[in-house]
């Protein structure tokens, strides 16, 4: 029955250098565009690897927050794991070259 319900459930990637941090929960959010702003509060989500789809773990999803990009604040950088803000939004831009509107999602590992 489980192995059946985790088959319904959405999926969230991730670059795998970013694995322990997630697992060991130092990384509780991401930051995406327009695209990928589909989730939603209490929504539970498998993780897997962007590069290899390899399965990372279970999350479910805290909240979902739209957030211009000017507006990033150390809250953010934060939750990202990183130490400061303008890493935050440096990586971003690597991204996300022009996007203004972006999408905070919080989350937390269930399994």
């Amino acid at each position: 029955m489980d192995e059946i319900w985790y088959k319904l459930l959405d999926r969230i990637t991730f670059f795998t250098r970013l694995e322990r941090q997630i697992l060991s929960g130092k990384k509780t959010a991401t930051i995406r565009d327009k695209s990928e702003s589909h989730y939603y509060t209490g929504q539970v989500v498998e993780a897997f690897t962007h590069e290899d789809e390899r399965k990372i773990c279970i999350l479910e999803i805290i909240d979902v927050e739209n957030v211009e990009f000017e507006k990033l604040c150390r809250k953010h950088a934060k939750a990202e794991n990183l130490p400061f803000v303008f890493m935050l939004k440096w990586l971003l831009r690597k991204i996300y070259p022009t996007e203004s509107s972006l999408c905070f999602i919080s989350f937390k590992v269930v399994g």
